[in-house]
């Protein structure tokens, strides 16, 4: 018997419907483990909340990305069905065939399906569940679950032991990835709570009801309740709160198990599998935040997080990936968190504002402990709900889990995965990790690009084929160098920046976050075109 555990998913009809979210007209096949985790949430939600459910759930997205054992699928052809429009009563000519006096409009919907060749699936993990009181609440929640996707996609789900012949063809990978898949993490559940909306459905109904089929006293106390609730007079035009549509974000690539990569592309000590947060402003009147901010924005993101594992979690020592030196005070010597600037860029009109934050973890072999310290990261994040930036405002960090969030807030967009990319463009400028000496103009450049060669070779890169150091950079809507805040030392001097743009002899995977300023917000590195550097 392997250890871990499985949740297995039988298609009782001997179909798959669920759309992909990529195009309507395309079916999601394999099933999403996001997809999975929504249908236990939803049985969740529609019968009382339980408190060992929701702790399983909980502890559930907490995991690392199960395994799959899936099999293909034969895809049938999208038949185009036109049904009655819901949320628009007419007016129509078209009337329903149930009740002629009323009409509906008619739009055309697709139910795309896939006839898979096993008709069982398995989501696996290493893990063992801890006690009894998950188990029981798994196979609760399984037993609950009678549709994955559209209406009509029936299954029988639960809760197994992994046995030898219980062998996943799919495995988790940053490269070479076959299918990228949604999956969950810390906060989903939480998130997806939010999008029920059930407390302020149940208690528009509840209060409802309550004005009007009562009188005098017990009228008056509803209304009150109805307004302390809702932060308005209730009045009977008033559109009920109803459950949004919940969208995840969070993906992953996947590909088969025990598939060779010939030649492994090289790769930064930083996991591509950055955590991304959207930046909201609490106020209407806080303008964007300029690139240029950077360093406030992470320094005050690292001390939140910080603040947080002491006050909230009672960690002490604040573990060494988060505070970035040893628990006796000296420097770390291996990588740790890093904080990368998410901006508006790449097109003439970007603006260069600030869109959100990502925070990059070291890959697992530089940590030991890398999914413990992970998983306290990630809580300590879903922590801090906002950032106070005196004159800049208060800012919402908000986790990006929409199905189709802009490009700039795409993991891959910063991190070329899974392929690498070969040319590369600073965002923030490069922090000298020494100062060159040399007066001559040509011979102070070539010693700055040698700086930046073993800076990339600090982060586990291969040294560049070529290095270009200019003043501005090569993103469109990034600030020049000059206009960054200069990084300090700890004796208060001003360290010197630079833009850069570097090409490898063959495709690198980030992120890359180069120079002395790398793990809080300068040095990063984006992909180019290579028409966009041009030759080096």
């Amino acid at each position: 018997m392997m250890a871990g555990f499985a949740l297995g998913v039988r298609y009782l009809t001997g179909y798959a419907v669920a759309t992909d979210s990529a195009s309507r007209e395309a079916a999601e096949w394999p099933p999403h483990p996001g997809r999975i985790f929504m249908a236990l949430a939803a049985a969740h939600f529609e019968t009382g909340e339980d408190a060992a459910e929701r702790a399983a759930l909980e502890w559930l997205e907490s995991l690392e990305r199960p395994r799959l054992r899936v099999f293909d699928a034969d895809v049938r052809r999208a038949v185009t069905h036109f049904v009655p429009v819901n949320d628009t009563a007419g007016p129509s000519k078209a009337p329903l065939q149930s009740a002629p006096e009323l009409t509906r409009d008619r739009a055309g919907r697709t139910f795309p399906r896939v006839r898979p060749r096993d008709d069982t699936v398995y989501l696996v993990w290493r893990a063992e569940i801890p006690d009894t009181s998950h188990r029981h609440a798994l196979e609760q929640l399984c037993a609950k679950v009678i549709r994955i996707g559209h209406s009509s996609s029936f299954v029988q789900m639960w809760c197994a032991g992994v046995s030898d012949d219980l062998q996943p063809t799919l495995e988790p990978t940053a490269a070479a990835a076959e299918v990228s898949v949604r999956v969950v993490g810390p906060g989903t559940l939480a998130y997806l709570r939010r999008q029920y909306n059930g407390e302020a459905v149940d208690t528009f109904a509840r209060l409802s009801e309550a004005i009007g089929s009562q009188r005098g006293p017990a009228q008056r106390q509803a209304k009150a309740e109805f307004k302390q609730a809702f932060g308005q007079d209730w009045k009977k035009s008033l559109v009920p709160p109803t459950s949004r549509r919940p969208v995840l974000g969070l993906w992953q690539g996947y590909r088969r198990v025990g598939l060779s990569v010939a030649s492994p592309t090289p790769r930064t000590v930083f996991d591509p599998a950055l955590v991304v947060l959207r930046l909201e402003a609490e106020s209407a009147r806080d303008e964007k935040l300029d690139l240029v901010t950077t360093l406030r924005l992470t320094d005050v993101l690292r001390k939140a997080i910080q603040q947080v594992a002491d006050r909230d979690l009672g960690v002490s020592p604040i573990p060494e990936v988060v505070a970035g030196h040893q628990p006796h005070g000296d420097p770390s010597e291996r990588p740790h968190a890093a904080y990368l600037p998410l901006a508006s860029l790449g097109h003439p009109r970007s603006g260069g504002h600030l869109m959100g934050l990502a925070v990059a973890l070291p890959r697992e072999e530089h940590w030991p402990e890398h999914r413990k310290e992970r998983r306290f990261v990630l809580t300590a994040l879903s922590r801090v709900e906002k950032l106070t930036l005196g004159p800049l405002g208060a800012w919402r960090l908000v986790p990006e889990l929409r199905e189709n969030p802009p490009q700039n807030l795409l993991a891959d967009t910063w991190t070329a995965s899974p392929a690498g990319a070969r040319v590369w463009g600073s965002v923030t400028p490069v922090v000298f990790d020494e100062h060159p000496k040399e007066e001559d103009r040509a011979l102070y450049l070539e010693a700055v690009a040698a700086m930046v060669c073993r800076a990339c070779g600090r982060i586990g890169l291969p040294e560049p084929s070529g290095v270009r150091i200019t003043p501005v950079s090569a993103h469109l809507g990034a600030p020049s160098a000059r206009q960054f805040p200069r990084f300090l030392r700890k004796d208060g001097g001003e360290r010197r920046h630079v833009h850069v743009i570097l090409e490898f002899a063959q495709p690198v995977l980030g992120p890359v976050l180069l120079g002395a300023g790398r793990y809080r917000g300068y040095g990063l590195c984006r992909p180019l075109c290579a028409s966009a550097g041009g030759e080096l």
